[in-house]
């Protein structure tokens, strides 16, 4: 009988939504619906109401709710439509089949495991109930198969029909010569485990790749016994073959027969169930490939610094992109400007005034200047590109002149210094500031990710490359007075700095200060020289490993809590003389 050969038995008491799969979701439903079981009714299953999901079908008998059941949408495969005549109801007939898929799933854990946790063996990850077959199959954590010693105790003891199944049509035809078989053995615990044909390593059953080298494994042989029990299994009969395809009928009394049958359809073509399976294979396939243990690890390395090399590669295509596209701006700037100087000039011959009169060829003249400006395109300080210079070299110190020009521009110098927002007063410190327009702003140190991006800005679309800046860079000490210099501490961090930051004259400021004030912390020394703290630490550090200072840790207290700061003394202890000997 069809019913009882594909459905399953359900509680009709419990709502339909609570019945279904995370992954299910509802389709459609319809009341006043009949079951015919092949070409006769069911007598249980005359009155109820049908729900159709994306993975099954449920009839709830309204009579007799515990007379319910539900039905695999993968056991269809085939549809019919009868729309009725006279007395006799639409119908929709369901052909029926058990497929080897469907026959793994429905000899597999049983439904009851389905509804309860197991452990991955490989993971150690406990997975919930409440998953379709084909997403409770793996794991949710490292998307390994659910194995049979895994299932719980629900899990029957005899060979699943999938591994016999599987063993019959696939390992049976291709078993290896003797002596060339895979390398299987028993572990201490009594698990069957694949040794690796490179390295030897005994990996879990389930894995397809050594968990150390990555070599694919063999397939797990197959025992003398379970040959000899496949053997000896008789063949399926000729009438459990005949028997093979069945039909349920869909009798819609009350019609919603043609909107049933359309969700139906749409329904049988998406296939959840077999996306699902897909799904999980193919992230089964790639996590078994990438994942677990020093090859895993190594794999890993590997991509990560694959992908900053791609990263770092193609991180400045758009600027390069826009960059290319420089030239053809400044000539339309220029030819834009020209022409509003033409204008002018007319109108001025003409005795018009000047075209910011409020007429319309003034706003539009307005307007261009207002944009290039924004753009960084104004031709009273236009960028310098090299189709402009025919000689590199001339094109690199004309870089280089540009750039000193935007450092030092508004700066007031004393003595060797630039402070163009300090104003110092020898007595009473700062008494004023002064507002400076250069990257610089008043600073003796600044990074060069900083003058980077602030010369880009100047310069609009006619942006530099980090390659150009760092060639101009070098040429820079000539173009500027006092110098600016560069320098790179071993942590990495690259700074443009003035004589005054130089290690020299910062180790002499802070020996002065330690011999003067006394110990002196990173902050109050950051606080003194102006600078950041994380910048401050890189040239104590320096000034720390000539051996000039030392550091102190002291336990620090406080109303709220605790810690330990660093206070540095000068280094006495360099030419002491300990025992005799220095």
């Amino acid at each position: 009988m069809a019913l009882a050969r594909f459905t399953k038995p359900v509680d009709g008491t419990i709502p339909v939504p609570a019945l279904l799969y995370d992954d299910e979701d509802l389709v459609t439903s319809q009341d006043e619906v009949g079951i015919y079981d092949g070409s006769a009714k069911s007598p249980l299953h005359q009155t109820g109401a049908l729900t159709l999901t994306s993975h099954r079908l449920f009839f709830i008998s309204i009579p007799t709710p515990f007379d319910s059941f539900s039905l695999d949408l993968s056991h269809v495969v085939r549809t019919d439509y009868y729309g009725g005549l006279l007395r006799s109801s639409a119908k929709i007939t369901l052909h029926l089949n058990v497929s080897a898929d469907d026959k793994n799933d429905s000899e597999g854990p049983g439904e009851e495991s389905e509804w309860a946790t197991w452990e991955c063996e490989v993971c150690g990850n406990r997975n919930g109930p409440g998953l379709s077959p084909a997403k409770a199959a793996l794991c949710s954590l490292c998307g390994v198969p659910r194995s049979l010693s895994s299932s719980g105790p629900s899990t029957p003891k005899t060979l699943p029909a999938q591994v016999r199944t599987s063993l019959t049509s696939t390992l049976l035809p291709a078993l290896p010569a003797r002596g060339t078989g895979p390398l299987t053995s028993t572990s201490e615990s009594g698990t069957e485990v694949i040794a690796c044909p490179a390295c030897t390593f005994h990996n879990h059953p389930s894995l397809r790749v050594c968990e150390v080298c990555a070599t694919p494994l063999p397939l797990p042989a197959l025992s003398i016994q379970a040959t000899r029990s496949l053997t000896a299994s008789p063949a399926p009969s000729a009438a459990l073959k005949s028997d093979d395809v069945s039909s349920i009928r869909l009798s819609f009394r009350k019609g919603g027969d043609k909107t049933f049958y359309a969700a139906l359809k749409r329904t049988l073509q998406g296939k959840a169930w077999q996306v699902a399976k897909e799904a999980s294979s193919t992230s089964y396939t790639t996590l078994s490939t990438i994942t677990g243990g020093v090859s895993g690890i190594m794999s890993a390395v590997q991509n990560n610094a694959q992908q900053r090399n791609t990263s770092m590669s193609t991180a400045l295509s758009d600027l390069e992109a826009l960059m290319s596209q420089a030239k053809h701006m400044v000539t339309l700037a220029s030819e834009l400007t020209e022409q509003i100087r033409v204008v002018e000039a007319k109108a001025k011959a003409e005795g018009r005034g000047s075209l910011s009169d409020g007429t319309e060829e003034g706003e539009a003249a307005n307007f261009i200047q207002t944009s290039l400006a924004q753009l960084g395109l104004s031709m009273t300080n236009a960028p310098i590109t090299q189709d402009m210079v025919k000689d590199e070299r001339k094109w690199m110190e004309e870089l280089t002149r540009e750039l000193a020009g935007l450092l030092q521009q508004g700066e007031e110098r004393f003595g060797n210094n630039w402070e163009g927002e300090i104003i110092l007063d020898g007595s009473f410190g700062v008494v004023e500031r002064k507002k400076s327009s250069s990257l610089m702003r008043g600073r003796g140190i600044v990074g060069l990710d900083e003058i980077w991006g602030g010369w880009n800005r100047a310069r609009g679309v006619a942006l530099i490359p980090p390659s150009t800046f760092l060639q101009a860079l070098s040429l820079l000490p000539s173009y500027t007075s006092p110098p600016l210099l560069l320098r790179t501490f071993p942590s990495g961090l690259s700074v443009l700095h003035t004589p005054r930051y130089t290690h020299v004259a910062f180790t002499c400021r802070l020996s002065s200060l330690i011999t003067l004030s006394g110990p002196h912390t990173t902050l109050e020394v950051a606080q003194e020289e102006r600078v950041t703290v994380s910048l401050a630490g890189e040239m104590i550090a320096e000034v720390e490993k000539d051996g000039e200072i030392c550091r102190d840790e002291v336990q620090v207290d406080g109303p709220f809590c605790g810690g330990r700061d660093v206070r540095w003394w000068l280094n006495v202890f360099e030419d002491y003389a300990w025992d005799g000997q220095t």
